[in-house]
């Protein structure tokens, strides 16, 4: 287990950074072994084959309907919808018996502690996220918390676009943190340097395919928080996402950020 006192001498916060944004499942929340009882409950149902952890590591990803079709489920007979509120049957009750990954209260602490504003960006349904993070007692370190209006776990870009907008950052001084491809993605095309943590729904393997830096756990991530803006502009050219950092503005006015 590290300390803010440990962080500090690691020299994990970057000169230049102002601003961190956190992906939810799997990268906070301890949840992948809960999101394969949710699937294999769906899985079983249908007669599909069911996965282990390793498995449904190795398969799931973005967009939501390649992943179903890659299970085996038929989409011209099933509905997106219909198979998201299946999901959430199981998903949504065992929720509450989630804890945060290990390291991950320490590391909130020393980010805030260092001045660094706090969002969550997700793809998450926003009212079970709020929910989620009040109920494990981290909302405090939170200036924005930013899920989707439905449960169709669909691209985080379009509200990544708003929060940036919304708070006025910086590409060049916020960094993502997430577990999955589609946060590399997602960094990439909102011009933002990306960590990734090997801890929730995607493979090591997967994770280091995307070319962003990634890390086995929350400690490993304290000595090595972000690549240098000039790679990770190199390393999002390379896969064709890199887009310019969208223009700053003015940030939001306190009340404008208590109601979010």
């Amino acid at each position: 287990m590290f300390s803010a006192t440990d962080v500090g001498k690691e020299k994990m916060i970057l000169e230049g950074l102002r601003a961190v944004i956190w992906d939810f499942n799997g990268t906070l929340v301890d949840d992948t072994a809960l999101a394969v009882r949710s699937i294999n409950a769906q899985l079983s149902r249908r007669g599909l084959p069911v996965l282990t952890v390793d498995s449904y590591r190795a398969v799931f990803g973005f967009p939501m309907t390649e992943y179903y079709r890659r299970l085996g489920f038929d989409l011209e007979v099933e509905t997106l919808e219909g198979l998201a509120d299946g999901f959430h049957e199981t998903y949504l009750p065992g929720l509450p018996e989630c804890s945060l990954h290990e390291g991950v209260v320490e590391l909130l602490e020393a980010m805030s502690g260092a001045g660094l504003s706090q969002f969550v960006l997700s793809a998450m349904e926003e009212g079970a996220l709020r929910a989620a993070i009040e109920r494990l007692g981290i909302d405090r370190h939170f200036t924005g918390v930013y899920g989707l209006g439905s449960r169709l776990a669909d691209s985080k870009v379009l509200r990544g676009k708003e929060l940036l907008q919304d708070f006025g950052l910086r590409g060049t001084e916020t960094l993502l943190i997430g577990d999955t491809d589609h946060d590399a993605e997602v960094g990439c095309a909102l011009g933002l340097s990306v960590a990734l943590v090997a801890q929730g729904h995607q493979s090591a393997e997967r994770l280091r395919a995307t070319g962003s830096p990634v890390h086995s756990d929350f400690r490993e991530l304290s000595e090595a928080l972000a690549l240098p803006e000039a790679e990770q502009r190199r390393v999002c050219e390379g896969r064709g996402l890199f887009a310019a950092t969208p223009p700053s503005s003015s940030p939001a006015p306190p009340s404008a950020r208590r109601a979010r």
